[in-house]
């Protein structure tokens, strides 16, 4: 007789799969075109059992976008930690490895971003909660970046000077400008490069002297 499934268990496959088939349809279609029904038939799962782990397409996108977020994250966490803790005192090693490490991140995993984007492009259709999801991982993001900035001197001293969170600011919209760039001249866009430029250009706004201040 086979062993039955735990009810626990059986809830965690039947969400993951949703939060699966779900996460891809919307990559692939965006969130108007994609149907609850074509949830269900990519996932296998029944649409009562999706409605009550979810409530409506709304909860799916939110979930899915939450669960992309907190991986990213972690993986964000992780390998900033490990690049610090190998390179300490070395700003141009940290922050090459750490700029490395994003560009192979937006080729190889590139569903976070993307649904990011696109949830702030239809945000007529996006819920408070998704936009909340979306401005919450955004600011720990900010967080990590400018503390990575910090130490790795990109810091002026002085309230005229560039700050890190000012440095973190200005590459997290270059990686948004990258990854769309990636995804519209994919034969073309060579994303390491384009990190390789974006250290040397921040290494160089660092450094560079401050200009004055008008009169």
């Amino acid at each position: 007789m086979p062993r039955s499934i735990p009810k626990g268990r059986r809830k965690h496959d039947t969400r993951q799969r949703v939060l699966e088939a779900a996460a891809e349809l919307f990559a692939a279609r965006g969130y108007a075109a994609t149907s609850i029904s074509a949830i269900c038939k990519a996932s296998g799962v029944l649409p009562s059992s999706m409605y009550w782990e979810f409530g409506n397409k709304a909860g799916i996108f939110a979930a899915v976008l939450e669960d992309s977020a907190k991986r990213w994250l972690e993986q964000s966490k992780r390998s900033m930690a490990r690049f610090m803790s190998d390179r300490p005192g070395s700003s141009i090693d940290g922050l090459t490895a750490y700029f490395d490490y994003m560009s192979e991140a937006l080729t190889e995993n590139p569903e976070y971003i993307r649904l990011m984007l696109m949830a702030a492009l239809e945000r007529q259709h996006a819920d408070p909660c998704t936009l909340e999801i979306i401005s919450s991982h955004r600011a720990h993001g900010m967080e990590m970046l400018a503390r990575l900035f910090a130490a790795c001197g990109f810091e002026r001293p002085g309230s005229d000077g560039a700050t890190a969170h000012d440095f973190a600011r200005l590459a997290i919209a270059f990686f948004d400008g990258a990854f769309t760039a990636a995804q519209i001249e994919a034969d073309s866009a060579d994303l390491r490069r384009m990190f390789t430029l974006l250290r040397s250009t921040l290494a160089a706004a660092s450094l560079s002297p401050q200009a004055p201040k008008p009169e």
